[in-house]
């Protein structure tokens, strides 16, 4: 129910849709209202709101888990980072929330009375684990804000002036924050949002205010050029005309870092200042450029960073290093870290696990354009990398704050098509850590391919060998006499050097099938060369083929040895049906002085036998794909991860 009440300073009508509204700024004359239960009490004039380009205003709404809400006021905070707007909801029901604003992330909570932390301020450091409302959570950030003014309806006194203490916490889907205004603090519990999620209506409308809104135009304190700002809430801007980095928080410009020697190298950037890129289906403006190094085994690598903005999707960064582009968001909820089965550090983030990779400090060693927060002289960070490409996780640690990013890899073309083909690229270089491996795709669909043919193919064999009968046409023991040393005179007749053999005539029914000549051996010390033809009686048609069995022992040295080889066979393939005669010659040495000089071959012919050699094969032929491209994507994930904290020649 909105309650109406008049103004006792301008005589304004005001209303309060909240019946927990403490204090209302009336939107005529800026005086501040402390209500009462009979009248409004004139506290003084409210400070001014401090310009910004919020899509939000007072009577914006939207629905957040299927409850409606309205805005219906906000407190303004300036911080090292920038500005930041807590911008005070009223639901449907009648609850009152607070959704936070701060350099394009959103995080939307509600007070809550119980499960604070008993830890002094102080004690709270960035990756300490609190617990708090029942749960372990973990800082992400330590900082000191003022208040700097209020708008509309507030819950609570207005501590504009005042400095206030505030620590984020986060794990998983929850966001929680402590406000320290006193010895006990506040708790605020709720999680990150999308403004998208939000299905927000009645926004600002930009343009329009923009007219409004007069845009910064200052002097350079060095070298007195103008500068135009293009962020309104810019706490660092360089100098176009001198490379000066000045302390844009108000208009007294201060200098941070001359670069005069660098400015030639600035004014050709791959990606001018103010172009404007299209990605996640909303447009960009390029306003800041950072070259950051590291310095890794003696050797300092460099990469760059582009500062995008838009003013509902807040900031992204797009980073070059080598030729190599990611394009990242920053994120308010962390990861949640852990140690994988193989003993390695582990980071899981809405359901998808990345791996470390390294862990690095940074500095910055160049500067362009504006920031929203303030640059100093050689600033450093901690770093952490983790990958599950083409994805990245950055964890960087600078002072008492931790900022989590999350990009993706994007090829050079993308980036070319997102500023409509404008840019002049230079080709990436070597393997970059969340690069996609180009034979991943080919691997996976080798693999599916391969295991479809597989199946098939050991199907087509099982019904092969469950439709052949391995029929055996004729057998037939064929013997060999050799020589005997005591009496030469019937050398001739009694061992010839050969023998010859051709069977009965027998039938083949299999139509086309395979037939094997199978020929096992019973030899002494000896060797047996034989000739085999299988010949239709039908037609003539005849295949040939010879093969030679051998067996061989004795004694060397006290020990036995032998080397058997008496068994083998002959296939004779697709062979029509009809009626058939084997035909065999066989020749052996001479066994001068043997006792049993008599060799003997057990010869069978067995019709319709299914062929292993084909299987074994085709399913080899079958796996040398994905054996080609699991070599080339085992060769790119070595150079991958040799750049890393855990090169795989290690593991």
């Amino acid at each position: 129910m909105i309650r109406y009440s008049q103004c006792p300073a301008c005589g304004a009508k005001v209303h309060f849709r909240a019946s927990t509204t403490l204090l209302m700024v009336c939107e005529y004359c800026q005086s501040t209202l402390l209500r009462n239960d009979i009248n409004l009490e004139n506290l003084g004039k409210m400070a001014e709101l401090l310009p910004d380009r919020s899509l939000l205003q007072i009577g914006s709404s939207g629905i957040y888990l299927g409850d409606g809400f309205t805005v219906i006021g906000r407190l303004q905070f300036q911080h090292e980072s920038g500005l930041w707007n807590s911008w005070h909801l009223l639901f449907d029901h009648g609850k009152t929330g607070w959704l936070s604003e701060a350099s394009g992330n959103y995080s939307l909570s509600f007070q809550v009375n119980e499960g604070l932390p008993d830890l002094p301020r102080e004690r709270f450091v960035p990756d300490l684990s609190v617990p708090v409302n029942g749960q372990r959570m973990s800082v992400i950030r330590v900082e000191t804000a003022k208040c700097i003014a209020g708008q509309g309806e507030l819950s609570a006194a207005v501590p504009v002036g005042h400095t206030l203490h505030f620590v984020e916490l986060a794990v998983a889907q929850t966001y929680a924050s402590l406000e320290f205004d006193g010895a006990k603090p506040t708790l605020y519990l709720g999680q990150a949002v999308e403004l998208t999620a939000l299905h927000l209506q009645n926004l600002r409308d930009l343009e329009q205010s923009a007219i409004q809104i007069s845009s910064r135009q200052l002097q350079c304190p060095a070298c007195g050029g103008n500068l135009n700002f293009r962020l309104q809430q810019a706490q660092t801007i360089t100098c176009p005309h001198c490379a000066t980095v000045l302390d844009s928080r108000n208009d007294k410009l201060a200098i941070l870092l001359k670069q005069s020697n660098k400015l030639q190298q600035l004014n050709r950037l791959p990606i001018p200042l103010g172009s404007i890129g299209r990605f996640e289906r909303a447009t960009f403006t390029v306003i800041g450029y950072l070259r950051r190094s590291t310095r890794a085994s003696g050797l300092l690598h460099y990469w760059e960073e582009y500062l995008l903005h838009h003013p509902g999707y807040g900031f992204r960064w797009l980073v070059c290093s080598q030729g190599h582009w990611n394009l990242l968001k920053p994120i308010l909820k962390p990861p949640s870290i852990s140690k994988g089965y193989t003993g390695d550090t582990i980071a899981m983030l809405e359901g998808k696990t990345y791996r470390h990779f390294a862990n690095y400090k940074a500095k910055i060693d160049r500067v362009a354009g504006e920031f929203y927060w303030r640059i100093k002289v050689e600033d450093s960070a901690s770093l952490e990398d983790y990958i599950a490409p083409p994805y990245l996780l950055i964890k960087e640690l600078q002072g008492k704050e931790i900022n989590w990013s999350q990009g993706e890899y994007l090829q050079p073309e993308q980036v070319n098509d997102a500023f409509e083909g404008k840019l002049l690229l230079t080709p990436p270089k070597g393997v970059f850590a969340n690069q996609p491996c180009p034979y991943e795709p080919s691997v996976d669909a080798w693999l599916k391919n391969t295991l479809l043919f597989v199946v098939l193919v050991i199907v087509l064999q099982c019904w092969f060998v469950f439709e052949s009968r391995q029929e055996v046409v004729f057998s037939k023991v064929m013997e060999v006499s050799a020589v005997d040393s005591s009496d030469w005179s019937n050398y001739r007749t009694l061992n010839p050097e050969s023998a010859n053999l051709e069977s009965e005539p027998f039938e083949i029914h299999s139509n086309h099938g395979n037939v094997v000549i199978d020929i096992d051996g019973n030899l002494d010390n000896s060797w047996l060369f034989s000739s085999i033809s299988l010949v239709n009686l039908q037609n003539g048609l005849t295949y040939s083929s010879s093969r030679e069995i051998s067996d061989y022992s004795g004694y060397d040295g006290g020990e036995y040895w032998r080397e058997n080889d008496s068994h083998t066979n002959v296939v004779f393939s697709a062979v029509p049906p009809g009626r058939y005669q084997l035909q065999v010659e066989a020749e052996s040495e001479r066994s001068y002085g043997s006792v049993n000089a008599r060799k003997t071959q057990y010869l069978r012919v067995i019709a319709n036998v299914p062929l292993w050699q084909n299987f074994w094969f085709v399913l080899i032929f079958l796996l040398i794909g994905p054996a080609l491209f699991y070599h080339f994507r085992h060769h790119f994930e070595q150079q991958r991860w040799a750049e890393s904290d855990h090169p795989m020649n290690n593991t």
